[in-house]
């Protein structure tokens, strides 16, 4: 198992197995990787979709399982889940996303693991700019992005989502 840690919060990357024992909800996951339950599960935007796309981008990318998903931890409890939606592409850019069950929001949760994601990420030669998107109502998650060193570099209209406002970190 893939984990690395910083102070109270830990990242734990997603396995297939993960995958399936989240399919069947927070407490097994949580048993699975040997940490207290979260007092709710999945958080927003991690449903069963989700998980499907993340066994499909394992599948492509069997070598860089650590461009995936990965489970936040913290002081021992499942709180959220974190991580990147693949591999450096040709243009050394990576993109992450996050959240965290709400019962634990406004903790500094996010701002840590987004911290561990950014530091992995930079760690990796390959990796120029680190991006990420939010909604224009995501204050935390702005907020979270800003600490960590990211600008806001425009929008773009998702389909689903309508406008979406971009960040980057550039290494």
């Amino acid at each position: 198992m893939l984990v690395e840690t910083e102070g109270a919060i830990s990242i734990i990357a997603a396995s297939f197995e993960s995958l399936d024992a989240e399919d069947a909800g927070g407490a097994e996951l949580a048993h699975l990787l040997g940490v207290e339950a979260p007092p709710s599960w999945p958080p927003q935007f991690n449903g069963p979709e989700t998980r499907d796309w993340i066994r499909r981008l394992m599948r492509k990318h069997p070598d860089e399982l650590g461009y995936a998903s990965w489970y936040l931890v913290a002081n021992g409890e499942l709180v959220g889940a974190i991580g990147y939606k693949g591999p450096p592409d040709a243009d050394g850019m990576v993109e992450i996303g996050y959240a965290v069950v709400d019962e634990r929001h406004r903790r500094g949760y996010a701002s840590a693991g987004v911290a561990l994601v950014t530091q992995r990420a930079l760690a990796d030669p390959r990796v120029r700019t680190i991006t990420a998107e939010t909604l224009p109502d995501g204050v935390a998650s702005q907020g979270v992005l800003l600490k960590a060193g990211f600008a806001r570099t425009g929008s773009r209209i998702d389909p689903d989502d309508g406008e979406v406002w971009r960040y980057e970190r550039k290494r």
